[in-house]
């Protein structure tokens, strides 16, 4: 397999590779998804005949009363993790690798979320009364318990969801625009993808004043999720921790679980991108060594498991809790102990084998490997959910647990149904960012960002005597070059369109920042605020005492504090970058040719009449490929 980057790749390539890649599906396409399709009705039917039947259908029972239901929304709660690491801490940390792999694992992120929210309302039994978590009031006088981690994993995982959905969309939107371009040209502006993508893309035209609100808004963007990473899946965890049970009651949970969570996600894009890299016909974007950091950054998830899997039995070894001690070596010696010894196996040994660059760069070992962490995975969350519950502080209270066909039917649904949803998204949206790897393979490339000499106004629409002229580029570069000798001439009312992110125009216009910060800030304080009173006024209206605990204590509150402070600053960055760049308008900008989201660079020069031989003489010396004149 190749063991480097690709950088000389065409920009035209970028987008062919990536539209040949949606265009129609193969008959083996077409078997798979109807197979899948075929699992996800059996797994319909299953959840309808337990409805109707009752939860006793199941394999829950007296003292289990959490089997393969939390152990699933556990597995792809986790699952979803790697979306949120590669496209955000990465983001923020410059790395060279991720635009290659981004979109797909931020896919991923979004199907896990919402295959993992319906195993809850399936454990509810009861579907349609799950609105009474929602804190209204109400005759019944049910409000939800802001100190239960059951309420804080709700509102987590929605938050998750929700920043998830937009974070993955905003990043779409100009590679959205690219397609509409693609599609009009290739079937005509009345063909269902090219008015998908129109919608999509919100009539993007990847002007200057566009790129500059979307960048800062991106980074805002990461920049939220990022603690995101960490906070869910640790309130996930206290679902468990905060319990007094031996082998839950435990504060390594939660960077135990979210080590676990990023290790088993990142096994799972690796499931998915080496076959779909394949079959797809994108080795020249997603290459080797792509797939060999990602195996990286296994080994050190892998590492800190390994670690908890040392540190947990010795700290209930030396602790002198009886229940802890009896647990932990009922554990490794009770009638589930093959778990235990499974899971070390294919989550620590298995992929301690990508120490040797040999095994890191064998495409069928790291596809067998991440399948069997996947499945170490799954059986560390069964064995966490289960053992506890059924092996706790009183004897006569043992019991044991076995999953009915029910639940193994509805669990084989569910994951057909985030495989046909995966397999749905590769057809229909762009696998790979488009933008993002345009911006990595300008990587390096461009000169040192420095200002010029002019100053940068915004471009004013019906200005009596204004004349336009449209210079077009077939490099970064070269439009650079054309800005700076514009704007040192203190030409200041211009305009570029580019397929990709440029920073450095930003800085060699002096343009200013853009105020979505303002948006952001406005949102995170309106989210805080909210999250302090909603919690307030409910505990208000009906006091509950809570493990001696009063109803207004503000230390459990901040866990839902913080997750409605990211929740609303996401939103409200969002509708601050939608109305700075004007997209709300659904109108492309005028002079804008559909090359500039293929491979055209195009440089926009204002100025009035009578400078027409002082603008002539600048653009001789720019060296542009072609120029347009237009009169006001």
């Amino acid at each position: 397999m190749g063991t480097e980057y690709t950088r000389d790749i065409p920009f035209a390539k970028v987008n062919r590779y990536v539209f040949d890649a949606m265009s129609s599906p193969i008959v083996l396409y077409y078997l798979i998804m109807a197979v899948l399709a075929l699992f996800i009705g059996a797994g319909v039917i299953a959840w309808i005949y337990q409805v109707k039947t009752g939860m006793g259908v199941s394999g829950l029972n007296h003292p289990v009363g959490w089997g393969t239901y939390i152990t699933n929304f556990v597995f792809w709660v986790g699952i979803a993790h790697s979306g949120t690491l590669i496209s955000a801490i990465l983001y923020l940390v410059r790395s060279k690798w991720r635009d290659a792999v981004s979109r797909s694992t931020e896919a991923m992120t979004v199907i896990a979320v919402m295959t993992a929210g319906i195993f809850p309302l399936i454990h509810l039994g009861r579907l349609w009364v799950f609105y009474y978590i929602l804190p209204y009031p109400n005759q019944r006088l049910l409000y939800p318990n802001f100190m239960s981690p059951i309420v804080w994993d709700v509102i987590a995982v929605l938050t998750y969801f929700t920043v998830s959905v937009v974070f993955f969309y905003f990043g779409l939107i100009p590679d959205a625009a690219a397609a509409r371009d693609h599609y009009a040209e290739k079937s005509g502006p009345k063909y269902w993808k090219t008015k998908l993508f129109r919608f999509l893309s919100l009539d993007w035209s990847g002007t200057l004043s566009q790129w500059r609100h979307y960048n800062r808004s991106y980074l805002y963007f990461a920049a939220l999720a990022t603690p995101l990473v960490v906070s869910v899946h640790s309130i996930v965890s206290w679902d468990f921790a905060m319990s007094l049970l031996p082998g839950w009651h435990s504060t390594l949970f939660a960077p135990y679980f979210v080590a676990g969570a990023i290790h088993s996600g990142l096994s799972m894009a690796l499931t998915l991108m080496i076959p779909m890299r394949k079959l797809l016909n994108l080795q020249k974007i997603i290459t080797g060594k792509h797939l060999e950091m990602i195996a990286k950054l296994i080994l050190l998830t892998t590492s800190i498991l390994a670690y908890a899997y040392i540190v947990e039995p010795l700290i209930e070894s030396y602790s002198g809790n009886k229940f802890n001690m009896q647990f932990s070596h009922w554990r490794m010696t009770g009638p589930t102990s093959w778990i235990f010894y499974l899971i070390i196996v294919l989550n620590i040994f298995v992929p301690l084998t990508y120490l040797s660059g040999k095994f890191r760069r064998n495409l069928k070992w790291l596809f067998i490997a991440s399948i069997l962490v996947n499945i170490g995975m799954w059986f560390e969350r069964y064995f966490i959910v289960v053992s506890s519950t059924s092996h706790d502080f009183m004897p006569h209270n043992w019991g044991s647990y076995t999953p009915s066909w029910v639940e193994i039917t509805i669990f084989a649904g569910l994951t057909a149904f985030f495989f046909f949803m995966y397999m749905a998204f590769a057809k229909l949206l762009p696998i790979v960012s488009i933008t993002d790897f345009k911006d990595y393979l300008l990587k390096d490339t461009l000169p040192e960002p420095e200002t010029c000499e002019g100053e940068r106004t915004e471009i004013k629409e019906n200005i009596p005597e204004l004349k336009r002229k449209l210079y077009v580029f077939s490099s970064a570069n070269q439009l650079i070059g054309a800005a700076k000798s514009f704007c040192n001439k203190n030409f200041r009312e211009l305009e570029t369109f580019t397929p990709a992110k440029i920073p450095e125009i930003e800085k060699l216009l002096n343009v200013e920042k853009s105020p979505v910060k303002y948006w952001t800030l406005a949102g995170g304080i309106f989210g805080l605020l909210a999250g302090y009173l909603i919690q307030v006024k409910s505990v208000q209206i009906y006091e509950l005492i809570v493990g001696g605990k009063p109803p207004v204590s503000i230390i459990p509150f901040l866990l839902i504090m913080f997750e409605l402070t990211i929740l609303f600053a996401t939103l409200f960055n969002f509708a601050g970058a939608i109305y700075h760049t004007q997209l709300y308008k659904r109108k492309i900008r005028p002079y804008y040719d559909s090359r500039f989201s293929v491979d055209k660079f195009g440089l926009l020069v204002v100025y009035r009449k009578g400078e027409d031989d002082f603008v002539n003489r600048i653009g001789k010396n720019i060296k542009a490929e072609e120029e347009y004149e237009y009169n006001q």
